[in-house]
């Protein structure tokens, strides 16, 4: 069998986008039905990983791009939890999650959240047949008459490589005949 390996690369590419679904809940404001000046408001952000059923693959370093566009109709507000935490949120200005990270509630335009149910140095994973939810907040902006903008959420994620390649794997056992004479 001839593998192309930039067949393997467009096959990543093409797995995040067609058989992992993230979505945006309903936008909640803190209180009443719709969203007023400088009022806070909350939403969440699902990563779904089962849509490819047993042909998933397990996602690592699983990381949320959060962004509003336009801007400066509303801001996000940063997530930041203790490392202590059951579970372990931070956002932080670049794809790699290096510096420091925003500080709680911080008021953003963009930003990169990390999740994850352990500790905040393993990688996030996203197994196959998981799903992943964050509970994220905002706050609208004051100008007066409002306006309006877009949440936008993509991840970025790598496949786990030893998932796709497990290694020490064999071969079929096979056998022959031994016949002793005597």
């Amino acid at each position: 069998m001839a593998i192309n390996l930039q067949e393997l690369r467009a096959a990543v590419q093409n797995y995040l986008d067609t058989s992992v679904k993230v979505s945006i809940s309903n936008i909640t404001p803190k209180s009443g039905t719709q969203l007023n000046p400088n009022e806070e408001f909350t939403f969440s952000v699902t990563a779904d990983n089962s849509i490819a059923g047993p042909n998933a693959i397990q996602l690592i370093n699983v990381r949320y791009h959060v962004k509003l566009n336009p801007i400066g109709v509303a801001k996000l507000l940063a997530p930041n939890s203790p490392a202590t935490a059951a579970t372990v949120v931070k956002a932080f200005n670049n794809p790699q999650g290096t510096g420091t990270p925003f500080v709680l509630n911080q008021s953003v335009d963009e930003m990169y959240v990390f999740f994850s149910g352990l500790t905040f140095d393993q990688a996030n994973v996203l197994s196959p047949g998981d799903t992943d939810t964050i509970g994220l907040k905002g706050r609208a902006g004051s100008a007066p008459g409002g306006g309006a903008t877009n949440i936008q959420v993509r991840i970025l994620a790598d496949p786990d490589l030893a998932h796709l390649f497990p290694k020490e794997q064999d071969t079929p056992t096979i056998s022959k005949p031994l016949n002793v004479v005597g």
